[in-house]
């Protein structure tokens, strides 16, 4: 049998519109972030908007951190919490 050839479908291009929409969605996403996590440290500041969904570069950005004090901090907050260390068994 003849294969068939696949079709690509060419990738949609944005408008110069959208690409200003995105930005400004961007800029009040940082701001209600900001609101959000106005009076706390960068370690709790860290943990919560990286629950919310901002990346690591992002977060550093809007507390004044850096990607590694981010990224540091949360693992922290995930190990806190996390697992408790076992009991010795008894012999």
């Amino acid at each position: 049998m003849a294969r068939k050839s696949a079709r690509r479908r060419p990738a949609a291009v944005a408008s110069d519109g959208e690409q200003r929409g995105s930005a400004a969605l961007d800029k009040i996403a940082a701001l209600l972030g900001l609101l959000v996590v106005k009076d706390m440290e960068a370690d709790d500041a860290s943990v919560r908007l990286g629950n919310v969904g901002f990346s690591d570069r992002e977060i550093a950005a809007l507390v004044g951190v850096t990607d590694g004090y981010v990224r540091l901090a949360r693992f922290r907050a995930k190990n806190k919490g996390g697992r408790k260390p076992r009991k010795k068994k008894a012999a």
